[in-house]
């Protein structure tokens, strides 16, 4: 059953991501919300962990806090290089919390095309993780810094903090008593194409939250169940069909990142239903292997690309929900449950 309008518009009245956070923290502190992949350390030296409701609500508050150092206005954006895991999250909802707007950027952009995302977003401060695989977005943000003149503050997650940016792990414990500061109005999100890079486009916390509801009562998510996502973008599908969702239902986020097929299956192989978010590209390979027919599997949702063709065989599960989200742009998608 679809919410029609009328009763959307009024389960998301006066809501965003940090009056859930904080009902979150107050009723269900102690709950698991944030999960690593088991193989994180193997592409990041991130030891994997885990992150309850509360110890989220107070991440994201410290570094709130301490990007309100910085006295950006009201609405700056702040581009964030790092895969959609808990630095990437906490970011967002970090800067939302100081009236800042987030912009997450494709960890496949070369310099030229970060830059031009940064200088577009006239992006203020720049967050990052250290190592992502053969990556290391930091030494790419400091690059950037230099060259585009509107940034003047770089932090970066992890343990290996190159020269010149802000450790922000060391910092954030320091930062409870930096006030946070006064605005008016939510900042929005800053989204970008996550295969063609275009944008950045706008989009609100409401209408995150909105696809996020459309997504959920699809799926209906237990608080038994986690959400598990191989998306590592961060456009309106990644968040929508990811933490957005998450929070909206109380439900743990699992992000897999740079996954590998050993992960997934412990990932199944956990105890918990499992809501499984994948390309659509990958619809076909998980058609032929085991995983389709793993009986944790309590829903898949395939993000469809408007390059990429539906890739066959599909999915056979009358048993599960089995739900489409068509992207138009980074900012436009439409959501659909298989008959």
């Amino acid at each position: 059953m679809r919410a029609g309008p009328d009763e959307a518009a009024s389960l998301l009245d006066g809501l965003h991501f940090d009056t859930l956070l904080q009902a979150l923290a107050a009723g269900r502190g102690y709950e698991p919300a944030l999960r690593d992949p088991p193989g994180r350390q193997g592409w990041s030296d991130a030891i994997p962990g885990s992150q309850s409701f509360g110890q989220l609500h107070g991440s994201a508050d410290r570094l709130a806090r301490l990007l309100a150092v910085n006295r950006a206005p009201p609405g700056a954006r702040v581009a964030i290089l790092a895969p959609l895991g808990p630095e990437a999250i906490v970011s967002v909802l970090a800067c939302l919390r100081a009236g800042l707007s987030p912009m997450l950027m494709p960890m496949h952009g070369n310099e030229l095309e970060l830059l031009r995302l940064i200088e577009a977003a006239d992006a203020v401060m720049a967050l990052g993780v250290s190592r992502v695989g053969p990556l290391r977005p930091l030494l790419m943000l400091r690059e950037l810094a230099v060259r585009a003149f509107g940034t003047r503050f770089v932090g970066g997650f992890g343990t290996d903090i190159p020269d010149g940016i802000a450790p922000l792990d060391r910092l954030m414990d320091s930062a409870t008593l930096h006030p946070l500061p006064d605005f008016d109005q939510r900042a929005p999100l800053q989204v970008v194409d996550a295969m063609t890079l275009a944008g950045p486009l706008t989009v609100t916390e409401r209408d995150v939250l909105a696809r996020a509801l459309e997504i959920s009562r699809l799926l209906k998510p237990m608080d038994s169940s986690r959400i598990v996502t191989t998306l590592v973008g961060g456009d309106l599908a990644a968040l929508a069909s990811g933490p957005a969702m998450a929070m909206l239902t109380g439900v743990e986020l699992l992000t897999l990142g740079l996954f590998s097929l050993g992960d997934l299956q412990a990932c199944l192989a956990g105890g918990r239903n499992v809501h499984l978010v994948l390309p659509g590209t990958m619809e076909a390979a998980l058609a032929h292997s085991r995983l389709a027919s793993h009986p944790a599997l309590a829903s898949l949702v395939f993000v469809q690309r408007p390059a990429g063709q539906r890739s066959l065989p599909a999915v056979d599960r009358a048993d599960i929900a089995i739900v489409d989200i068509d992207v138009t742009t980074a900012a436009e998608i439409t959501v659909s449950r298989r008959s």
